[in-house]
């Protein structure tokens, strides 16, 4: 198999696989399966001069209209849906997500993040930990501990509660503060939300615009483009 590496497991729905995208080879994680293929050409990308894109969007072929379930939001907003058990996500958090806040800042447009857990063993304690520092100092230290972790660590997860707490405590949050402010009603609010996302999303990363319209990230052949499809799905 040379560079690619297949691990299939059938009939665990929601677990993922990753997907070679489009967009200079990059992944999505979705599904029952673990394909990993070179991502040289994505930092390619980050050197590219922008162009001029004139392009008529489609709908069900360069985004989907999401279910009635999922309300407009009041201001304009580019949310990117994620998983730290997600490799691309990693990568994505790592080199490009600060050009594409400070791109949406320019703009006057707020730029969200969203945890999903699928079926990782510790995905919905992650996203607990995530929803429950979001807003506040912690929340970036917590989001890289939990992200290196899982990306860097070995096996890739934590062995227990343990394990896992450990990680939340030398990122800043406490166990203690943790269950404390995990009962809050905003934060499980949150959670519930970030539940509607996980159980309608395909793949992540994800990029849903207004909450309202999915880019479909395989039909992305270069950061123009997404950006040119973002201006256009803020306009709708």
């Amino acid at each position: 198999m040379g560079d690619e590496y297949v691990n299939q497991s059938p009939g665990l729905k929601g677990q993922f696989y990753l997907r070679e995208m489009s967009i200079a080879g990059s992944f999505e994680c979705t599904g029952n399966l673990f394909v990993k293929k070179p991502l040289a050409l994505i930092l390619l990308l980050l050197a590219m001069p922008m162009t001029v894109f004139a392009t008529n969007f489609v709908e069900g072929k360069d985004f989907t209209r999401l279910p009635a379930s999922f309300e407009k939001s009041t201001q304009p907003t580019l949310a990117e849906v994620f998983s730290v058990y997600c490799h691309n996500c990693y990568r994505w958090d790592q080199e490009m997500i600060d050009s594409v806040k400070q791109r949406m800042e320019k703009k006057d447009v707020s730029f969200r993040q969203k945890h999903i857990a699928y079926v990782a063993e510790f995905g919905d304690r992650a996203s607990e930990a995530l929803a429950v520092v979001k807003g506040t100092a912690h929340a970036e230290l917590v989001k890289d501990g939990l992200f290196e972790a899982v990306q860097k660590g070995n096996p890739g997860e934590w062995e227990n509660e343990e394990a896992f707490f450990k990680t939340l405590s030398q990122s800043g949050l406490s166990r203690e503060e943790f269950q404390k402010r995990l009962k809050d009603p905003v934060v499980q609010a949150r959670l519930k939300n970030w539940k509607m996302y996980e159980e309608t999303l395909p793949s992540v990363p994800s990029f849903v615009v207004n909450g309202q319209y999915l880019v479909n990230m395989s039909s992305i052949r270069s950061f123009d483009q997404f950006y040119s499809l973002i201006d256009y799905l803020l306009t709708l």
